[in-house]
């Protein structure tokens, strides 16, 4: 038997085989008793055919696709395991099916992706610029204002005309080629002018219309909207708008601050002190992760390295499982969830995740090469933590959790945390 590997690209190698008709010639006969156990023919008993009568019935081709799958599954493994090949995902199996029969060499070739070769650039001593945390006077304002308005009331409008910003309390029927559609019409419905909520240009063509006045609107539905009837079509609105609202911000006073229920906070002052503690706070990790994150990103983008589609789709796959989860949990179909986040299909959604996911195979195919590179290994005692972590999380003790997660799989996660701190460590931050 022989074995021919090929290189394809950095992440596909492909295996040609030629097996000894001797190898392929046993398998016949393996193949036959696994078959015959279940043969019958009358006049004798069930898996008791002689070899020679089952071979006049069926023919010993009947037996070679099981002895295929016999020499091939044996040869593969015994090849993989020699040669130490990382396969990932499902292999391409060619046949050259002329050379299939007793007396012959059976040839057949493998196509695997397998774990990518990785070349690794600087990941050491990274310059980066850091964000300052500095909080401005601006950044209070504006977050005192963003509070302001969850406290604002809607207060009525008679003097002047609807403007953006303003809440229209209105009723509306919409028409296509003169006739009402189903979903189209509402009363005293409550429409902030300026959101986005209804069809572009609807609610630009309500300003400045007057309390009691009606109109007529025409716009046309969007190509992607969601009632196939209604993709870009054109369509005529009846208006009539009954009262103009506009919000009023409650002053930032002491009554403001009672309502707003802050543990030792009563004043104004104190008020304006816990916001820049609380807006530094934030700046400072929000600063602290970019940071990481670009560390991190420059570290992936230094390397070269071709990724495999299969750890790709598994990666998405498992975004798409996630997904799957939340819907269930919240008890609605995924399509209603996938709508809700502005997302048309499950394929969009997963073409979405693909830069994601392949971002994340190549940090971890990476950072494992780091780990190998710097000789990073977990300690018992590193795993011990993870294990009473683990089952600190999921409410188990220790020993369940032991038998379900071994050292083989808890040590890349340990190794690519310690592969991020050092990273971090030895950065040249600007």
């Amino acid at each position: 038997m022989s074995i021919k590997v090929e290189k394809i690209s950095g992440c596909k190698t492909k295996l040609e085989f030629n097996v000894d008709s001797n190898i392929f010639d046993e398998a016949i006969d393996k193949a036959f008793e696994k078959k015959i156990v279940d043969v019958e023919i009358k006049g004798f008993r069930k898996g008791k055919v002689p070899r020679r009568i089952f071979n006049e019935r069926f023919g010993e081709e009947s037996l070679y696709e099981e002895a295929m799958n016999i020499v091939i599954n044996d040869q593969y493994i015994e090849a993989v395991t020699k040669k130490k090949l990382q396969v990932v995902g499902n292999p391409e199996l060619k046949v050259d099916f002329a050379s299939v029969g007793r007396g012959k060499d059976l040839k057949f070739t493998i196509e695997v992706e397998v774990w990518p070769e990785v070349k690794l650039g600087q990941y050491k001593e990274i310059e980066v610029e850091k964000e300052s945390g500095e909080v401005t006077e601006k950044d209070i304002d504006e977050y005192i204002d963003r509070i302001r308005n969850n406290y604002a009331e809607l207060v009525l409008v008679e003097d002047r005309a609807l403007a953006e910003g303003d809440t229209a309390v209105l009723d509306f029927e919409g028409f296509k080629d003169g006739k009402a559609f189903e979903g189209g019409k509402a009363e005293n419905y409550s429409l902030e002018i300026g959101s986005g909520q209804f069809i572009p240009g609807f609610e630009e063509q309500m300003v400045g219309m007057k309390a009691d006045e009606e109109k007529t609107i025409k716009v046309t539905f969007p190509e992607e909207y969601q009632v196939e009837d209604l993709k870009g079509a054109e369509a005529e609105f009846k208006v009539k708008l009954h009262e103009i609202k506009e919000r009023k911000l409650p002053e930032l006073d002491e009554e403001l601050i009672k309502e707003l229920d802050i543990e030792d906070v009563k004043t104004v002052e104190q008020y304006k002190e816990f916001v820049k503690e609380t807006l530094t706070k934030d700046k400072e990790e929000a600063s602290e992760n970019k940071l990481t994150n670009d560390l991190l990103t420059k570290a992936i983008e230094n390397a070269e390295l071709e990724v495999p589609e299969a750890l790709i789709q598994e990666e998405t796959n498992r975004y798409v499982s996630q997904l799957e989860s939340q819907a269930k949990q919240y008890n609605i179909p995924l399509e209603q969830l996938l709508m809700f986040n502005g997302i048309e299909s499950l394929e969009q959604y997963t073409e979405a995740m693909r830069p994601t996911s392949v971002m994340n195979v190549k940090q971890r195919a990476v950072f494992l090469k780091i780990a190998e590179e710097e000789k990073i290994k977990m300690t018992a005692k590193e795993y011990n933590d993870e294990l009473k972590e683990i089952a600190k999380q999921v409410n188990r003790s220790v020993d369940e959790v032991k038998a379900v997660y071994n050292k083989e799989m808890i040590t890349p996660y340990v190794q690519i945390r310690k592969v991020i701190d050092l990273i971090k460590d030895t950065a040249i931050i600007k």
